[in-house]
């Protein structure tokens, strides 16, 4: 096995920019120090690093410093010194960039969109779609003049490079209702439908870039069934083949579709942790397990992006542990993983090949971990691993705090996971915030997140339960959520506070709770609960009254419809005068997943009653932070509220 080199390289004044910055960090004293709000509020500095098919040149999306907007920067990679080539758009912000072909681009940038539905106004956001050559001479944004555009186009992504046809990729647009996959010729830019959706219904591609997974919702209330759909590869019609439940969900969770049509899928029946199954259209017969774990679900199967040859599609599988795993079972993808891990510091980072040139002889790794947001390498030939930059230059690795897997029992016995993160600074028992994630079908990881780091700088211990309703750590979690919004959900939150001041890591009387979505609610249902364990609660995006959820104007129906039989409790709205505690809202004003009239109307309930509460409304912010300025007011919202206004004197 040849040994990697590990080179520092850095191509054009940009680069420069880049050692400054790390310079700067590399000044911070060994002593953990408070990093300032405006070094975790940035853009990231490099993102979206892309090798060419070819692996002759490199794009990624990078800001001169912290204050600039994202630009496609591109280099060659016979020579990363020479000064790249940078252009962005100028009606939008650039958010991602894929190579469309050798020497064309094609990225996505993000403005504000308002539309009407229903005789009402809605502000909103959508995402353009660009092609580029390598140069930046020539921008086009697509499907800005077509005729035969859905008048509610919001979102054009890239789905597919497609290798059987030259000269075409696939693109996803969608909209409130629909979605629809078009093939594009990059020479003459005509466009031709090959697939049309709606909101009730959801595709997933093959390994060569065609519809080949069809999933439909059906029926309404505890009846609500999700069939999933494959294309006969004789006739191209759509066969069905698995139905699943809402209220069940015990089955087949996932179907992924190779390029030899071999077909895999997650399936959970009667089971806690899902497995993955080879299964056979033909026959229609499931197989033994191939990938599982006792502990943790299977997530899917990894596949080669662009097929060579005669090459097994199948290389790995992703199981759902603590990190999310990529296991390779490929020996020349594990040989390679095997390398790049060998030539990177084992601090618990996750090194991620993130995009490979067809050859695989030119490799993007992504290194991150709970302590650094995002490291960027080149691994040229196998050998050379060229290191490109940080993402968040200013926040020092060493500056931040271990995140660990734990777990602690709620009161009815049932095992809860968690992940907890303990302050550099300040010894036991800390000031303490718990953080429930968004969904509630999602789930944490053990990885970089802005919040924890930043609260865990300012000293405090942040616990992330997860509760009763997530996803992700097998079936009976995941079911025992159902219809305990508030209630059984709630108690596993209160339950991790309780055990951290059993572990004397939290004092008593400094515990906070913070969400955002889903979290945001929690916070809300944790101001009118009796006997609360908090000083105080931050919701961020929340959800009020949960007799609304089924009537949001939101743009994931598709989930949504699936989630709502499981959905029923506490209903913080119909409670305000029960509030116990002070309660900080924040709310943008053009978020679509969870209405801004919901934190709306519980501020003005709680404000009428005299509550302690705060609101702050975010112009242009929709579901959660997209842009530097929105990070920037919620960490010092957040920061403020907890150092001056939670409970007496703060937390």
């Amino acid at each position: 096995m040849k040994k990697i080199t590990v080179r520092w390289q850095l191509a054009s004044r940009f680069w420069r920019w880049i050692t400054v910055l790390v310079l700067l960090g590399a000044a911070t004293p060994a002593v953990t120090a408070v990093i300032p709000v405006e070094a975790w509020s940035h853009d990231p500095l490099i993102d979206s690093v892309v090798i060419s098919p070819d692996g002759s040149k490199l794009a990624a999306l990078t800001a001169a410093d912290t204050n600039s907007l994202p630009s496609v920067t591109v280099w060659e990679t016979a020579d990363l010194s020479k000064p790249p080539v940078r252009f962005a758009p100028d009606d939008s912000k650039v958010i991602s960039v894929w190579w469309a072909s050798n020497d064309q681009l094609f990225f996505r940038g993000r403005q504000k969109f308002d539309y009407k539905y229903g005789g009402r106004t809605y502000k909103s956001f959508r995402d353009n779609g660009y092609l580029a050559d390598a140069a930046g001479n020539k921008i086009r944004r697509l499907f800005r003049r077509r005729l035969d555009a859905p008048k509610d186009l919001r979102s054009i992504a890239f789905a597919d490079r497609l290798v059987s046809k030259p000269d075409t990729i696939l693109l996803r647009l969608s909209g409130r209702q629909f979605s629809e996959y078009v093939e594009l010729n990059l020479k003459t830019f005509l466009s031709v439908r090959v697939f049309r959706g709606d909101d009730r219904s959801a595709t997933a591609l093959d390994s060569k870039g065609r519809v080949a997974v069809k999933r439909q919702y059906k029926g309404s209330g505890d009846q609500v069934s999700r069939v999933t759909s494959l294309r006969n590869p004789k006739t191209n019609g759509w066969e069905e083949h698995f139905t699943l439940r809402a209220a069940d969900r015990e089955g087949v969770q996932g179907v992924q579709v190779l390029a030899d049509g071999s077909v895999y899928v997650r399936d959970n029946s009667g089971r806690d942790k899902a497995v993955i199954r080879p299964y056979d259209p033909v026959a229609r017969r499931l197989g033994k397990p191939l990938f599982a774990s006792d502990e943790f679900d299977m997530a899917r199967v990894l596949t080669r992006r662009y097929n060579p040859g005669n090459a097994s599609d199948l290389v790995g599988y992703v199981i759902n542990d603590a990190k999310r795993s990529r296991v390779y079972t490929d020996p020349e993808y594990r040989a390679l993983q095997t390398r790049i891990d060998a030539a990177l510091p084992s601090d618990g980072r996750v090194n991620y090949m993130a995009s490979l040139s067809d050859d695989l002889n030119q490799i993007v790794v992504r290194a991150s971990g709970t302590k650094e947001a995002g490291a960027w390498y080149l691994l040229s030939n196998k050998t050379k691993l060229t290191a490109l930059g940080r993402s968040f230059p200013h926040l020092d690795p060493a500056q931040m705090s271990e995140m660990t897997y734990v777990s602690y029992s709620a009161r009815d016995g049932l095992t809860i996971p968690a992940l907890l993160t303990l302050p550099q600074t300040g010894k036991a028992p800390h000031p303490t915030v718990i953080m429930p994630h968004g969904g509630p079908w999602a789930r944490d990881y053990l990885r970089w997140n802005r919040w924890v780091q930043f609260l865990a700088n300012r000293g405090y211990a942040v616990l992330q339960p997860q509760y009763r309703g997530s996803q992700g750590w097998g079936q009976a979690l995941w079911r025992a959520g159902d219809r305990e919004w508030g209630q059984k959900m709630q108690d596993d939150k209160d339950d991790g506070a309780e055990w951290l001041v059993k572990q004397g890591l939290a004092d008593p009387d400094r515990l906070a709770m913070f969400g955002y979505s889903y979290g945001g609610y929690a916070a809300m249902a944790a101001v009118v609960r009796p006997d609360s364990p908090y000083q105080c609660a931050i919701a961020g995006a929340g959800l009020a009254e949960l007799d609304t959820f089924d009537k949001m104007t939101s743009e994931t129906a598709f989930q949504r419809e699936y989630q709502n039989p499981t959905i029923d409790g506490l209903s913080p709205l119909h409670h305000a005068e029960k509030a116990n505690i002070p309660l900080y809202l924040i709310h943008g004003d053009r978020d679509q997943i969870v209405p801004v009239k919901q934190s709306r109307k519980y501020y003005k309930a709680l404000k009428g009653l005299g509550k302690p509460v705060k609101y702050d409304e975010l112009p242009d912010l929709a579901h959660g932070p997209q842009f530097a300025q929105h990070h920037l007011a919620v960490l010092s919202g957040l920061e403020t509220y907890l150092a001056e206004d939670c409970g007496p004197g703060g937390l």
